[in-house]
């Protein structure tokens, strides 16, 4: 007698590409069927409604108070089983969208299970009038092993394009540099601009796709966001045993406020640095293996799938 079928759990992920490739990449096993869809393409908006008219579950990565054309579709379709993840600067959006008149969906706000990665951001989703529970994600590129702090001293920063330079603290991280000629700054991530008369001290690389060499080669992560969700970049840094600079409290880190701060802060561990004295930042990693392991927030984030799969 042949054992039944297992059917999957179907599940359609849509939202920012970055995060959605990633957490598909993440998610997919055996008994689930993770489709992952930005919906950016002609022939993607086909397969992308075939899919939310198919799927147990719509996971939206990105939050929103009014329906988008995605979220207008599920209502459409009768979709009831939707998770929205607020991440970081959907908040703000939202926010300022409230903030000039605007009113929230009752079906964003009664239907749509909203969660969000740390407890910040959910305290100010709820701030909105939504229900929110804290549901930490991670990121596949957290190594299964650090690395050995590298002979030089360096710090790594971010900043996407300098139309987000003010939220990404780009103006303090220029003025550190210039405050720490001997330190080496390294800065990834702009795809757009270019910084007037940067000082010597501050290599800027661009985009990168793997930011492996990236941890291997610095000391810090330097993270001065005027507003953050639980920042991938931190949980990778921390893998690989780099010590973190962040404006939030977060275990494994260094909290800085403004440029002061983090001067002072650079400082104390480049003098550690040169006296040898500088390890690898072993709480950073307790911290990764304990709460944020990217087979822990997997078998975590499922276990919730299929509880609203199953008993919504």
């Amino acid at each position: 007698m042949t054992s039944p079928k297992i059917v999957p759990h179907r599940v359609l992920i849509h939202g920012l590409p970055y995060f959605g490739r990633m957490l598909g990449d993440l998610l997919r096993r055996g008994e689930w069927d993770i489709r992952h869809h930005p919906g950016r393409h002609p022939l993607d908006l086909i397969a992308l409604v075939r899919d939310l008219h198919r799927c147990d579950l719509a996971y939206k990565i990105g939050g929103r108070i009014a329906g988008s054309k995605f979220l207008q579709a599920a209502k459409f379709l009768g979709k009831d089983k939707i998770i929205m993840h607020w991440v970081g600067s959907d908040v703000l959006f939202a926010q300022r969208y409230l903030s000039r008149g605007g009113k929230p969906d009752p079906w964003v706000v009664h239907t749509v299970h909203h969660w969000a990665e740390v407890s910040w951001i959910a305290e100010e989703v709820r701030q909105m009038g939504l229900k929110c529970d804290v549901v930490p994600l991670t990121s596949v590129g957290v190594p299964a092993q650090p690395a050995p702090l590298p002979e030089e001293f360096s710090v790594l920063v971010y900043t996407p394009d300098l139309k987000k330079a003010e939220l990404y603290g780009l103006d303090t991280i220029l003025r550190v540099a210039r405050e720490l000629p001997s330190v080496a700054f390294r800065l990834v991530g702009l795809s757009e601009g270019q910084i007037p008369d940067p000082p010597a001290n501050l290599k800027v690389i661009g985009w990168v796709q793997d930011l492996r060499a990236s941890y291997e080669q610095v000391t810090v992560l330097w993270r001065p966001t005027r507003h953050d969700g639980l920042s991938f970049m931190v949980l990778e840094a921390l893998g690989f045993g780099r010590h973190v600079l962040w404006s939030y409290d977060f275990p494994g880190c260094i909290r800085v406020s403004g440029a002061a701060e983090a001067r002072q802060e650079l400082q104390r561990l480049s003098e550690l640095h040169q006296q040898k004295c500088l390890e690898v930042n072993q709480t950073g990693l307790r911290v990764i293996a304990e709460q944020y392991h990217p087979q822990q927030i997997r078998e975590e984030i499922l276990r919730r799938f299929k509880q609203v799969i199953l008993n919504d």
